[in-house]
């Protein structure tokens, strides 16, 4: 098997069961794609994805992606507390079915230690992201003659950083100092870096964080 295969458009929609399989942590279906698909399931790491950005530009590229990595944004999902009272239960379970799912992965790598540091920005059209290349001066240039007067250098920076995901920036930012509360843009109090993000945390987890059915007959159109 060549782990290293580009799938091409046939091959990333049958692909598109195997992501659904590992989104849920359900390891029998993982297994039932492994044994039926062996070459489809060596290409696991090389997902194509193809998405418009949200942010109404052109369409990206095709960029590989290690479907392996749906388990850890599932370990930052279900670890966190703030749930409702109501849905505990239900977490608790996805958590629990998050765990077996890495130790699934731990078996199929033959390694214990198998934590990813993953770059999210790398996919920011996917996500309400600014471009990471674009520089701090071309970010001021679109937003600086709408914005309020006086804002200090620190908090503009924390802004530009945190639109870019740069977490390690970011938290230098506010260890130095930088006020996340600040509105940008005069007589709009929600306009701060904090409800910048909240906003793109409460689209993702009210609207993104399930794909359109559990069936996998919903596939995404995939380019030739």
């Amino acid at each position: 098997m060549i782990m290293n295969k580009i799938p091409n458009a046939e091959e990333n929609t049958k692909l598109y069961e195997l992501f659904i399989a590992i989104y849920f942590n359900d390891i029998e279906k993982v297994i039932d794609f492994k044994n039926r698909y062996p070459e489809l399931y060596a290409m696991k790491n090389n997902f194509q994805i193809n998405l418009f950005s949200r942010q109404g530009e052109d369409e990206v590229k095709n960029q590989s992606f290690d479907l392996i990595n749906l388990t850890f944004f599932n370990q930052v999902i279900w670890r966190e507390d703030r749930w409702k009272d109501s849905v505990s239960e239900l977490i608790k379970t996805f958590r629990t079915k998050t765990e077996q799912m890495l130790d699934f992965w731990r078996t199929e790598l033959g390694k214990q230690d198998i934590k990813r540091m993953i770059e999210y920005n790398q996919f920011w059209s996917c996500f309400w992201c600014t471009d990471p290349v674009e520089t701090y001066e071309e970010w001021l240039d679109v937003w600086e003659e709408d914005m309020s007067k006086g804002l200090k250098e620190i908090d503009l920076m924390l802004m530009y950083q945190s639109e870019r995901f740069d977490f390690s920036e970011t938290k230098k930012l506010l260890e130095l100092g930088a006020n996340p509360n600040v509105p940008f843009f005069e007589d709009e109090d929600d306009s701060t870096a904090i409800s910048r993000i909240g906003g793109e945390c409460s689209y993702l987890g009210s609207c993104e964080v399930l794909p359109d059915d559990y069936s996998g007959e919903s596939v995404p159109p995939i380019p030739e």
